[in-house]
């Protein structure tokens, strides 16, 4: 039985409704996307990659031809037997939530279909392990590869903008229409490259001090950050915005990663 063949499977039974629902998966069905986002990844023999969410295997076949190991997480029990019966034995199934599932302490890439739903917060797991992973070519919504890249003062721009920014450059790869899935999505796609920064220092209280000033995205930044700090030290803010060069005005879209991190220190003294 091919890839495609469990996704026929899946869809008589029935299923594919469900796993939207509840997981926020849509098979890719399109054989030339597939070769693309292998090609995009940039990978090599020796590499092993870890894919979230494989659905009916068709990524993860073309995968398992270009890569030494695969290592695919999967929620759904419904898939896992056949895409473990189906799959070469270069593919790894790991049952799981990948938002919580024990990730390689050795090196390795993902390359993976997200699906919609958690695409977010795992964008964000993936800083945490940014020591492993290689590089990140993912395809996401179209509006969250949008904010990936986006700059200040636009409707896109937001935490994850900044966090990403600040960690790793992020290459656009091309948009994937609906029909490209079953079932189709009713908004279009893209797939991005994400590459670490060098010599970037982890900073997980950056993420969350990042978070925290974004909380009321319409409120003024001093008024985010005196709900952090208390309203008693409103003066202090106030003064530690102008030291870091930061209009007392401003709203946290319109402060660049630069800026978000002159801002920081500012706060962690």
């Amino acid at each position: 039985m091919t890839a495609q063949d469990l996704l026929c499977k899946a869809l008589r039974r029935g299923e594919s409704s469900t796993l939207k629902k509840r997981f926020g998966q849509h098979f890719l069905t399109d054989p030339s996307i597939l070769r693309r986002i292998v090609q995009f990844a940039r990978l090599t023999p020796e590499d092993t990659v870890v894919e979230i969410g494989p659905g009916a295997g068709s990524l993860t076949l073309a995968l398992a031809a270009a890569v030494h190991r695969v290592i695919a997480i999967e929620i759904d029990r419904a898939l896992i037997a056949e895409l473990r019966a189906r799959l070469p034995s270069n593919v790894e199934i790991i049952e799981g939530d990948a938002l919580e599932a024990v990730l390689p302490q050795i090196p390795f890439h993902v390359v993976a279909n997200l699906p919609y739903n958690i695409a977010t917060p795992l964008l964000r797991r993936f800083i945490d392990y940014r020591d492993q992973i290689l590089g990140i070519t993912v395809m996401i919504q179209k509006e969250v590869a949008d904010r990936l890249s986006a700059n200040p003062r636009t409707r896109d721009y937001g935490p994850l903008s900044v966090l990403i920014q600040y960690y790793a450059t992020v290459a656009y790869g091309f948009t994937v229409p609906p029909g490209a899935f079953k079932p189709p999505p009713k908004v279009n796609s893209a797939v991005v490259r994400i590459d670490w920064k060098p010599r970037v220092p982890d900073n997980k209280r950056f993420t969350g001090f990042v978070h925290k000033a974004f909380s009321s995205r319409r409120k003024k930044l001093a008024n985010n950050l005196q709900s952090m700090f208390g309203s008693e030290l409103r003066a202090q803010i106030l003064q530690r915005l102008e030291s870091a060069g930061i209009d007392p005005n401003a709203r946290p879209e319109e402060l660049s990663v630069a800026e978000f991190l002159r801002v920081y220190n500012q706060f962690r003294m």
